[in-house]
């Protein structure tokens, strides 16, 4: 049986096409479904299938886009596009993919059955010997592509000095990281490279949307024309971001290194789609942007105190870009701050910060990231004051009452001040969130203490009374018998009973 993977973003045409044929009857098992193209290529790696049938129109990563990643991968494996379109431009992108199958939706049953038949035949007649040396020769490319792959994560992550020797052959490099914000960009910066022949080409995808793209060539006035070329072309707002390196003789650990900072500084840039690089392009010195924690986020929330809020993003985001702080960084940071908002806000407010969430990952610009945390703080203006907001408020609450209650000098205002907000606002928060007053939280901590001691310790009344924070041993045994229902010698008796 020759496995099938279909991708589709909508979930009725999924079941349609495994409803639509037979597909065992033609030789075909279906052993994979994704409505999306991140979730296809996870199914792609695990079974490795010989057919894949896909959609070209989806978001985040276009079908177009996937078929590219799934070529680098596997070069030989069987695919088909689905359409809406008719259109000879889609076509022509599709052929220069080496696609096998192109249908129109709505899907014909007979044509689909037709192009199944055909495949059917090509993977039956793969035994001849041509195709058995394109098969070897597209191996070897696809482990030599792997291999690149692989050092250049590990050079991205600072654990190797140099590329392979491989790569080492030309005189003059320079490196190129791409952020596809029009995914279908990446596909003709590629073409349009291989274009020119007197500069040498590796293109590396790194990650979801990054391609690396190293050029080289014998001669440095070649390479910079190719530059740009490029710049020119694809220097153009809502397109691509590209960030490159030095032209030049370096090591590519370094050149590498000063690609990522150049795609890293577009995202603090106020326009400029495409990184030039001089020399005062260098990563700046900087203190690393401070963060905030989860306890001190949820006090302002408590308290309402959204100014505080704003104050802090304003300092966190100018601290952001003095230190050119990774994007990806400011993107984890921002998810965090969003994930405490959703925490916070009542019920019908959490699909917005759900959406907010999701614009993260389509942020390639610090004023867009600016307005999606702005929007949050609104959501939270907006936002009912519920119990789930204060929870963490009166966690932090009970957990100094646990600590301190039992010193004599121990106060609500003590506590209130602790928590930075009023003593009044205390009180009608905790009575809210809890059902009691914090002073009869402080008094069941208390006596709780208490009964601990009487039955693991010879002390006194009195002592007890003074080591839990009483002023005389006649208001403990009244609290205490308040509370549990008869004296501390009588509880006592009945313990050792």
């Amino acid at each position: 049986m020759n496995k099938v993977l279909l991708v589709d973003d909508e979930a009725y045409i999924l079941d349609l096409l495994g409803k639509l044929v037979p597909w065992e009857f033609y030789g075909f098992q279906i052993v994979g479904k994704a409505e999306s193209a991140s979730e296809a290529m996870q199914i792609f790696y695990s079974t490795q299938p010989d057919l894949i049938i896909t959609d070209i129109c989806m978001e985040n990563i276009s079908g177009i886009e996937f078929i590219t990643r799934i070529r680098m991968q596997n070069p030989v494996v069987k695919i088909i596009i689905l359409s809406a379109y008719d259109k000879f431009e889609y076509a022509q992108k599709a052929l220069k993919l080496n696609v096998d199958g192109y249908l129109l939706k709505p899907i014909n049953r007979e044509e689909l059955i037709n192009t199944l038949l055909d495949v059917q035949k090509d993977l039956q007649s793969g035994e001849n010997y041509q195709v058995q040396l394109n098969e070897l020769q597209s191996s070897l490319n696809y482990f030599q592509r792997k291999y690149y792959e692989e050092q250049l994560l590990k050079l991205y992550r600072g654990e190797m000095e140099t590329l392979p020797e491989g790569l080492c052959d030309e005189a003059y490099w320079c490196i190129l990281s791409v952020l596809a914000i029009v995914r279908n960009e990446i596909v003709f910066l590629q073409q349009d490279i291989e274009k020119n022949h007197d500069v040498t080409s590796y293109s590396l995808f790194v990650g979801d949307g990054l391609l690396a793209v190293f050029l080289c060539a014998e001669q440095k006035e070649k390479l910079e024309e190719c530059l740009r070329k490029i710049e020119q072309k694809y220097a153009r707002e809502g397109t691509l971001l590209c960030g490159r390196s030095q032209t030049g003789r370096k090591n590519q650990a370094e050149l590498c290194e000063e690609s990522r900072s150049a795609l890293n500084r577009l995202f603090y840039s106020a326009d400029g789609c495409f990184a030039r690089y001089t020399a005062h392009d260098r990563p700046q010195a900087g203190a690393v942007a401070s963060g905030i924690s989860r306890e001190q986020f949820f006090v302002w929330i408590a308290g309402r105190n959204f100014r505080e809020c704003r104050s802090f993003f304003e300092k966190w985001f100018a601290a952001c870009t003095a230190a050119q702080e990774k994007r990806e960084t400011v993107i984890k940071a921002m998810k965090q701050y969003l994930a405490w908002i959703k925490e916070t806000v009542n019920k019908d407010a959490v699909p917005g910060c759900e959406a907010l969430l999701l614009q993260c990952e389509k942020l390639y610009r610090l004023k867009d990231a600016k307005l999606v945390m702005e929007a949050g703080i609104c959501l939270l203006e907006e936002a009912n004051v519920s119990g789930g907001k204060v929870r963490l408020l009166m966690e932090r609450a009970n957990e100094y009452i646990r600590k301190n209650c039992c010193r004599e000098t121990f106060s609500i205002e003590e506590l209130a001040e602790h928590l930075s907000i009023s003593k009044s606002y205390l009180s009608k928060i905790y009575k809210e969130e809890t059902g009691e007053s914090v002073w009869n939280f402080v008094m069941r901590v208390r006596i709780t203490k208490a009964k601990e001691l009487l039955v693991s310790t010879d002390a006194t009344n009195f002592a007890i009374a003074k080591a839990i924070g009483y002023t005389s041993e006649y208001h403990f045994s009244r609290a205490f018998s308040k509370m549990v229902g008869v004296s501390p010698s009588a509880y006592k008796k009945m313990y050792l009973k």
